[in-house]
Order: structure tokens, then C-alpha cells, then sequence
């Protein structure tokens, strides 16, 4: 006798079809056999694990290959698969709430329907991954950040405010960039300014347009503004604005948008629309904000502690004790400075006698 489970439906993200509307995912329950020693059911939130640290992995591999932004076909394409599998199987989070803080981009790729048939096999360009290209690509695979930081309004109270930032740390000598070199030349100094760090911030305007199917977010961005820091006596160490633009009519002129698919704690996937092109972007929470966070946090516990040692009792009540000696100490230090006072005004007569 054959058991069949009938085939149920799993919501997934939208995929961005031609006609706009939602896809699903059709899932069928494995048919069980009587007598059959190998059943299985599939667990959907096993799966979208499995599919978030698949992505996440390539992710990760292909930023150390290429960067963060693919050009090679074959990376875009594994990219786009993986990103769609997950999409998948996961349940997309509605509370746009989860979105604020600072996120670092991994992964991206564009897509333009009229180039779409032109295929590139990095591997077979002369010289992209070998000798002084390859190693002038990795510095600058390295020294180069790209951060989404979005805020939470108070005064709105949702979301109203995201920074593009591309952040940039210059080496210092030459042989950062080129390997094989001479030893008269590879400790070259290329940073004479002394500039440790170089940050553009797009700022924009930002507002949730919707949560379901996806996070709908539109921007429109304000201002441009480039910050440096550096060691040189031109330059602040903590960072100083040298150059800021804005940009007028910028809700009219700038707007864009980009919708969540995917959002957990520390990954979320993002896409948006400019004209043709079609991009795809892969994020994980950036971890220096919350460290500093709880790092100032434990120090100011600490400072509380010392003066809890220092004028209470444990039990939150200042120790009377500790006051009377306190007053009785100053007292006793300002008798002596009215003595020394009272010798000071009377050494001169004694030197006139």
C-alpha cells in the first residue's frame, strides 16, 4: 500500500519576474512506501540553514577571488543560484527594525538584459590572475570597504537615514602592491601624506515603503562628504571632513530603492532595480560597532565599581564614616594652607627687622 503527502506551498521571495508578481516553490513531501526503512521528510528550516551557509561560504570565496563586486559569468551565475535557492526556502522577516546598524558588503553582482549574452572567463584574461595584476588586485581587494549604515529616526521612529560608505586604507609601501620587486625599491614609501584612512559617505534620505512579500526601502540621497584621516600634522588621527557636497532636489532627481529578501541577525540579502540593470548584493552585520558597544559598556561598569569601592558600603548607601573622614581630611588640609598663609604675610617684616 502507497502512502502519498500532499504537496503544500512555500511563500518565497519574489525573484523579480516579468510580470511582478510573487513566485512559490512547490515542496512534495517524499512518498513512503510500507515496509520502507529509508523514509524521510524534508524540514524546510533545515534547508534554509543549509542554503544561508552555502551562500555565505561562497560568498566569502568569491570576495577573496574577485572582490566584492563579480564580473567573471561563471561566479555570477554560481552567485545568482545561490542567492535564489535560499530565497527559496526562507522566511523573510517583516520587522524593518532589524535592518538598523552598520552592514558590510561581501558580495554583488549587476546584470544588463543587453549584455547579458556577452560572457567573461577571467581565467582566460593574459595576466588578470598572475604576476603584478593579480597582486595589485588583492591590495586592493583588501584595502577597500564598502558599508551600508542604516538609522532609526527617534523623531520618525522607523528607519530614516542610510549611509553609503566606501572606505579606504592606503598602504603604505610599494611592495603592499607588487611582490616580486627589488629590495632597493619595495620599501618605497607611496603614502607620503601619511593618510591612514579615506572615507566617501553618500548620504541619504531613507524611508520603508513596505514589508510584505519583501522590505521595501526608498532612498534619496542628500549629501556627499569625504572624510580623512591620516598622521601627518595636515590631518586629524580620528578622521576630518574635507570635502562636503549637497545635492538639491534630491527626492526628485536621486530616488531609488532596494528591497530585502532575506534577514536574519547578521546576514541579509538585498536587491534593487536601476533602469536595466538588475543587483544583487549579499550583507553581513558588521561586528566592530556592537564590540564597541559592549567594550565602553564594561568600562563604565568598571568606573562604577571604583567608586562604589571607594564612597559606598556594597549596599548602594554611602558609608557615613567615609564621609566624616573625608570632611575631617579637608578641614585639616586647609588649616594648613591657612598656616603657610599666616608664615608667608609675616616673613617680610622679620627681613625688614
Amino acid at each position: 500500500m502507497l502512502f502519498s503527502a500532499s504537496a503544500f506551498m512555500v511563500p518565497r521571495s519574489p525573484a523579480f519576474t516579468s510580470n511582478g508578481k510573487d513566485r512559490y516553490t512547490t515542496m512534495f513531501a517524499t512518498d513512503i512506501s510500507e515496509g520502507s526503512a529509508d523514509a524521510t521528510t524534508v524540514s524546510v528550516d533545515e534547508s534554509a540553514v543549509a542554503a544561508r551557509e552555502e551562500l555565505l561560504q561562497l560568498a566569502k570565496d568569491l570576495n577573496s577571488q574577485y572582490g566584492v563586486i563579480l564580473i567573471d559569468s561563471e561566479a555570477k551565475d554560481s552567485f545568482r543560484k545561490a542567492v535564489e535557492k535560499l530565497e527559496s526556502v526562507a522566511e523573510l522577516s517583516a520587522d524593518p527594525s532589524s535592518l538598523v546598524g552598520d552592514w558590510t558588503l561581501v558580495c554583488s553582482l549587476s546584470n544588463n538584459p543587453a549584455t547579458e549574452k556577452i560572457k567573461i572567463d577571467t581565467s582566460k584574461i593574459p595576466f588578470f590572475n598572475d604576476g603584478p595584476v593579480r597582486d595589485i588586485k588583492k591590495t586592493l581587494n583588501d584595502s577597500v570597504e564598502v558599508l551600508q549604515c542604516i538609522k532609526f529616526g527617534e523623531i520618525a521612529n522607523s528607519i530614516d537615514a542610510i549611509d553609503h560608505v566606501i572606505n579606504y586604507s592606503p598602504p603604505n609601501q610599494l611592495s603592499s602592491f607588487l611582490k616580486n620587486i627589488p629590495d632597493a625599491i619595495k620599501d618605497l614609501d607611496i603614502n607620503p601624506l601619511k593618510v591612514s584612512d579615506t572615507k566617501v559617505v553618500l548620504k541619504h534620505k531613507a524611508e520603508i515603503e513596505g514589508t510584505v512579500p519583501v522590505i521595501k526601502t526608498k532612498l534619496s540621497i542628500q549629501s556627499i562628504v569625504v572624510n580623512v584621516a591620516g598622521e601627518s600634522k595636515n590631518l586629524e588621527p580620528n578622521g576630518g571632513d574635507v570635502l562636503g557636497i549637497n545635492i538639491p532636489f534630491g527626492e526628485l532627481l536621486n530616488a531609488g530603492s532596494f528591497d530585502t529578501t532575506f534577514l536574519d541577525d547578521s546576514m541579509r540579502i538585498s536587491r534593487s532595480k536601476t533602469g536595466p540593470v538588475d543587483q544583487i548584493r549579499v550583507f553581513v552585520r558588521t561586528e566592530k560597532k556592537q564590540n564597541d558597544i559592549d567594550e565602553r559598556a564594561v568600562d563604565e561598569d568598571d568606573d562604577l565599581d571604583d567608586d562604589e569601592i571607594a564612597e559606598g558600603n556594597g549596599d548602594g548607601v554611602i558609608d557615613a564614616d567615609i564621609i566624616d573622614t573625608d570632611i575631617d581630611a579637608e578641614k585639616e588640609s586647609t588649616s594648613d594652607d591657612n598656616n603657610n598663609d599666616e608664615i608667608t604675610a609675616e616673613a617680610p617684616s622679620d627681613i625688614e627687622n
